[in-house]
């Protein structure tokens, strides 16, 4: 028979342990840090990002907290078309006035392009139907800004001075001897005027989609009320917009910049030189617009007086030896119309620096969401300069911040002007964005109506080296409005449209990011016909 002291020892055994267990923390349960995903807390209210996809353009719906009190924000409406996806411009803009029930809390057109504003004029219609709250635009909008006066008149030179260089050409070679100029002038002059516009180029007042939309965006906005919404123009630099109407958010408006020089610079492709050669173009283009006096022919680059014919007898068998046909190569005649494709170039990254680009920050967290719109290397740069500094509000005290540091929070990036070589900045801008774990960046392209552009196949969107380098940063998360997530060219539809990808990235990369792209997935990213989300929770 067991004794008193046997019976009682797996009591004290028990009771020991009990004792030893009460001075350590109950034991944590086994959790894998990679695939743990982290509840969001309640401060912070989630954003859902929307990129619509109807081809080539910008179209954005950004809703704070989607599933409460929905706040709606778009950014740009518009194309240059659809091959890929064949979603039309009706469908979008029904489905945003379903998702917004006919009220925006905030509406941006961020610059005067057909592929960010033209659903603004075609729409118009059914754009009346949705009530808005505030319009925000760059003070290159602004009919009262001196400076936007001066860029205004310009982008008008230089659109009359290449539509009058495009008449011009067809008139001294015939359609066909210019019909390739005059198309890739016309393909970059779309995304200024519009179709309409183009059409009408070198008329006294031609008729702009480009134009209307803008002026829609700026002037026929009502609120709820029926009162009409008075747009307000921003400037780079200064204090961080905190709207009453959107607490627990903050908006750095980082351009377009206001310096002549940065507003010019269109990337490493644009050196001062050709810049220079084709402003004094410019000048003689915009005489040839609107010839001074009856001996100015429109399509020659000097007065009648200083001209001699081919067959004056007064001309000197000397000089009659550079009109012969060996010597043709070595006249002016009309050839100086062909330098009108700089001016279009010009008009169109002119146009693109003028962009409205915002920060967007959570200030529960500080992650940022980067819409650059269509800015360009010069746009970027502007942002680290020192005469244009960042500051916030926090507990009544005013900080400092740079775009170095909003870059380094970025967690969403929407890929500048369809992913071209020369809007996505490198050192200042792609490189800072430090976040690579849930970095994700969307591409609005419709790459295969990009290739059919004159000239065939030079509109590189995206652009290979910038692709390859988003895919690296952002672990593969990275989606493109066209095809959905950026994928291995041997999985894609149509072999021939991402043929110039085939290199791009070895086997065990794509496989690698297929596994991310999985995970975002499953997180934060949906890809449907009509649209693709993104949600920061």
């Amino acid at each position: 028979m067991p004794t008193k002291s046997a019976k009682s020892a797996p009591k004290r055994a028990a009771k020991k342990a009990a004792k030893k267990a009460a001075g350590k923390p109950p034991a944590k349960k086994a959790v894998s840090k990679k695939t743990a995903a982290k509840p969001a807390p309640a401060d912070h209210t989630p954003v859902r990002v929307r990129m619509y996809r109807q081809g080539l353009g910008d179209c954005f719906l950004v809703t704070f907290d989607p599933d409460g009190q929905a706040v709606h924000m778009l950014i740009d409406c518009g194309t240059l078309g659809a091959v890929t996806t064949g979603n039309k411009m009706e469908d979008i803009v029904a489905h945003i006035r379903e998702t917004t029930k006919n009220h925006i809390h905030l509406m941006i057109a961020t610059h005067e392009h057909q592929d960010h504003v033209s659903g603004f004029h075609t729409l118009k219609e059914e754009f009346q139907k949705i009530t808005v709250d505030h319009v925000w635009m760059a003070w290159t909008e602004n009919p009262e800004d001196d400076l936007a006066k001066v860029l205004e008149k310009k982008k008008g030179d230089l659109g009359q001075a290449v539509g009058l260089a495009m008449q011009h050409l067809k008139a001294a070679h015939g359609e066909a001897g210019a019909a390739a100029m005059a198309a890739a002038m016309g393909d970059l002059l779309e995304f200024a005027v519009g179709p309409e516009g183009l059409n009408s180029l070198g008329a006294a007042e031609p008729a702009k989609t480009v134009d209307d939309g803008m002026t829609f965006v700026r002037t026929g906005q009502k609120t709820p009320a029926g009162e009409k919404v008075q747009a307000v123009y921003h400037s780079p630099g200064g204090q961080a917009l905190e709207p009453a109407w959107l607490p627990g958010f903050r908006f750095y408006v980082l351009g377009p910049p206001r310096d002549k020089a940065r507003l010019k610079d269109m990337g490493q492709d644009g050196s001062p030189e050709i810049y220079g050669i084709a402003d004094s173009l410019r000048a003689g283009a915009a005489d040839s617009a609107s010839p001074l006096t009856r001996q100015d022919e429109t399509n020659m680059p000097f007065d009648g007086r200083f001209r001699c014919s081919e067959t004056d007898p007064r001309v000197s068998s000397s000089l009659q030896g550079y009109f012969n046909a060996d010597n043709t190569w070595r006249r002016v005649d009309t050839e100086w119309l062909y330098g009108a494709s700089d001016l279009a170039l010009q008009l169109d990254n002119l146009t693109n620096n003028t962009s409205l680009a915002l920060a967007i920050e959570r200030i529960s967290d500080g992650k940022v969401l980067l819409f650059p719109a269509d800015a360009q290397e010069g746009h970027w740069l502007s942002w680290h300069e020192p005469e244009v500094p960042f500051t916030y509000v926090q507990d009544g005290t005013t900080h400092p911040t740079t775009a170095e540091k909003l870059l380094n929070k970025t967690v969403f990036y929407k890929v500048g002007h369809h992913a071209s070589h020369n809007a996505t900045a490198k050192a200042k801008g792609l490189e800072m964005m430090i976040r690579e774990d849930e970095l994700v960046a969307f591409i609005p392209v419709d790459r295969k109506v990009a290739l059919t552009r004159s000239p065939k196949g030079q509109w590189k969107m995206p652009a290979t080296k910038l692709y390859r380098r988003l895919l690296e940063k952002c672990q593969g998360r990275v989606a493109r409005s066209d095809i959905g997530w950026a994928d291995d060219p041997a999985n894609a539809k149509e072999q021939e449209v991402e043929a110039t990808f085939k290199d791009l990235a070895t086997p065990a990369e794509w496989a690698q990011w297929e596994q991310s792209r999985k995970k975002a997935a499953a997180a934060s990213v949906t890809i449907e016909d009509l649209y693709i989300d993104y949600l920061l929770k």
